[in-house]
């Protein structure tokens, strides 16, 4: 049943996205009334509910479509919500939140701020309060990403990423505020997403400019990418501080790794310290061990096979470039730009895969423009991100075959110069 209703429902919801005005609804009412039939097995009912609010929140079900529909289906709905002990009393609240019913709001306040609930419910609830544009969610988020304590880092991680469809204005400052509090691993989440829309990187350019963050939050694909807004207030700001970025390999960078071949050879790193320093950034588009999000490749069994290789493909990402890992920006209806991999693109929607494994739907509708770059996701100065020390301990980890906790880890080949024979010397 599961897969007949998914197998169903998808192409259903599709034809929606072009917010058709001769739409009907009876078929989805119909297979929603069919699934939520079976008590005995909910999850059928659920995924139909589920993937219904997906399109909502994405926009990809719109206009007359989306109101032809909670016209028909908000009534079964509505009752669902009033019995928290419905098997889909959850899924239907969310849905009901996300094309903004005001007692479903209330409801789902109720979830995202409530214990009682675990971290993937009570995202799932910011997701549909977002897409609500529910204008009590700027205090409350500022709470959840201050209060390490009651709110994990996965949770705050997924909130920074939901908070990529608001619109709100309040994002930028409540994202700054929390942002020296943030662990290492969140901050370059916080800095994409302000990154995103041009109201928002003014505010953290502004904060850059008073020296309340180093230039360096930045790298060099999210400088290229506010570079190549259309606001041109922000363009100037850009150019102020980082002047014309390239974008195309710089081939100087021959020479930098050359100097960071002799910085790694002579500093001796620790390989634990510097499986933290990968989990910082690094591990926001690779794995390793199993740890990490798999955005670009996993690095347990790829591009280590020897110490050149792994300089080469840390430190000069765009000398060669797979075409699957050709970097994508959408520019939206909205004026949010959103940089990552290409997974989807037909008549119906983009997706692509961001930092953090993340996907994001744009409507086909809603796209004004896609930017297709001659450089890597991953940036070209990533040594500018690292303290000198981080690097010879990032380079510990990563040039041993095992993880460090295997007694039998040994190092690649050529990370130490031979030592001088002594008919050489």
């Amino acid at each position: 049943m599961k897969t007949f209703a998914i197998c169903l429902i998808l192409p259903i919801c599709s034809t929606m996205a072009r917010a058709d005005e001769s739409f009907d609804p009876e078929p989805v009412v119909a297979l929603f009334e069919l699934v939520a039939e079976n008590t005995d097995d909910p999850q059928a009912a659920r995924e139909c509910l589920s993937v219904l609010a997906e399109k909502v929140q994405t926009r990809e079900l719109a206009g007359e479509s989306l109101v032809t529909l909670r016209k028909r289906l908000q009534p079964a709905l509505a009752k669902i919500v009033t019995d928290q002990k419905h098997a889909l009393f959850l899924d239907a609240a969310l849905l009901s939140a996300a094309w903004k019913d005001d007692k479903a709001l209330v409801t789902v306040r109720g979830i995202l701020g409530s214990i009682k609930y675990d971290d993937a419910q009570r995202l799932k609830a910011l997701q549909a309060l977002v897409a609500a544009g529910d204008k009590s969610l700027d205090q409350k988020v500022a709470e959840m990403l201050a209060d390490a304590k009651h709110n994990s880092a996965d949770f705050r991680a997924g909130a920074l990423t939901a908070l990529g469809r608001s619109d709100s204005p309040q994002v930028a400052e409540t994202v700054l505020a929390a942002y020296p509090k943030l662990e290492p691993d969140l901050q370059p989440k916080a800095i994409e997403l302000l990154t995103q829309r041009p109201l928002w990187a003014k505010t953290l350019l502004a904060a850059i400019g008073r020296n309340e963050l180093p230039t360096t939050v930045l790298n060099a694909t999210q400088v290229a990418r506010l570079q190549a807004s259309r606001d041109e207030e922000l363009v100037k700001l850009v150019k102020s501080k980082w002047g014309t970025v390239r974008t195309e390999r710089n081939p100087n960078r021959e020479k930098v790794i050359a100097e960071l071949r002799d910085h790694i050879r002579r500093t001796p790193g620790d390989p634990f310290r510097g499986e933290q320093v990968f989990k910082t950034l690094c591990a926001q588009c690779h794995k390793i061990y199993g740890e990490g999000h798999e955005v670009g490749p996993d690095l347990t069994g790829n591009g280590r096979s020897s110490f050149d290789q792994l300089l080469s493909n840390v430190f000069d990402p765009n000398l060669v470039i797979g075409g699957v890992y050709q970097l994508y920006t959408v520019i939206d209806g909205d004026g949010r730009s959103i940089s990552g991999l290409l997974v989807e693109d037909n008549d119906q929607r983009i997706v692509l895969k961001l930092q953090g494994g993340k996907t994001e739907t744009v409507p086909r509708e809603n796209v004004e423009e896609v930017i297709i770059s001659q450089l890597s996701m991953m940036p070209e100065d990533v040594e500018k991100q690292f303290k000198p020390q981080q690097i010879a301990d990032l380079f510990a980890f990563l040039t041993l075959d095992k993880h460090p906790r295997d007694p039998t880890a040994k190092q690649l080949p050529g990370v130490r110069e031979p030592k001088p024979s002594a008919a050489g010397r």
